[in-house]
């Protein structure tokens, strides 16, 4: 699916960075893929999609050098939802898309998939083989007094901050030979699965002179 820049001129993408990767025991947004940090790319993804890319969460100096947007979290400590609280927060379009900084199999192709579902609802939350998918999802404006009011009350999980609002969530089906899309890093044995792809993508850009 060959889609041009900047397809979704209302729409910001925001990629979430603030989490502590406890499980991990190492940053997994510093984590290479490829030749790069795993944010770059995703970035990059992004970037090929929507006109401002931001990262929200808490500001790493590994990162100075690419020249990103990046945003702290207006209310440190709230986990996924101060993210999208956040990104709405500071967003000037209509519409916010959100992708974990971890999530290394995401396309374009699912994005605007997942996009082009805007004018249906409040918001837009896939639904994968593991259920909903909040950390790949489309957000609307209209989200963010009830987000703030979820906030106040102590309410941290996306979806019962939501109630109330319209939610539309596309089941999204992949081939059985794809990674999971909305597969994320979380232990060391997932690390190694992300040099596999990483190597197979350089195998298939050499193959095809170009860059992944």
């Amino acid at each position: 699916m060959s889609l041009p820049a900047a397809t979704f001129e209302k729409v910001t993408g925001a990629i979430l960075t603030g989490g502590k990767s406890e499980r991990l025991g190492r940053d997994k947004v510093l984590l290479p893929y490829g030749n790069r940090p795993l944010v770059v790319h995703l970035h990059e993804l992004l970037k090929g999609l929507f006109p401002r890319v931001i990262l929200v969460g808490h500001l790493r100096a590994e990162l100075d050098a690419f020249g990103f947007e990046c945003v702290e979290d207006i209310i440190p400590g709230k986990g996924v939802l101060g993210g999208i609280h956040t990104a709405l927060s500071v967003s000037a379009t209509p519409f916010v898309f959100i992708a974990g900084a971890d999530m290394p199999f995401l396309s374009r192709s699912l994005i605007a998939e997942i996009a082009d579902h805007r004018s249906e609802a409040d918001a837009v939350i896939p639904r994968g083989s593991r259920g909903l998918e909040p950390l790949c999802a489309l957000y609307s404006s209209s989200c963010l007094a009830t987000i703030e009011k979820s906030l106040e009350s102590g309410i941290l999980k996306v979806m019962a901050a939501l109630e109330g609002l319209t939610v539309v969530s596309p089941g999204i089906e992949t081939g059985h030979s794809e990674a999971d899309p909305f597969a994320n890093i979380n232990y060391p044995e997932d690390v190694e699965i992300l040099k596999s792809r990483a190597k197979d993508g350089a195998r298939r850009a050499k193959k095809n002179g170009s860059s992944f």
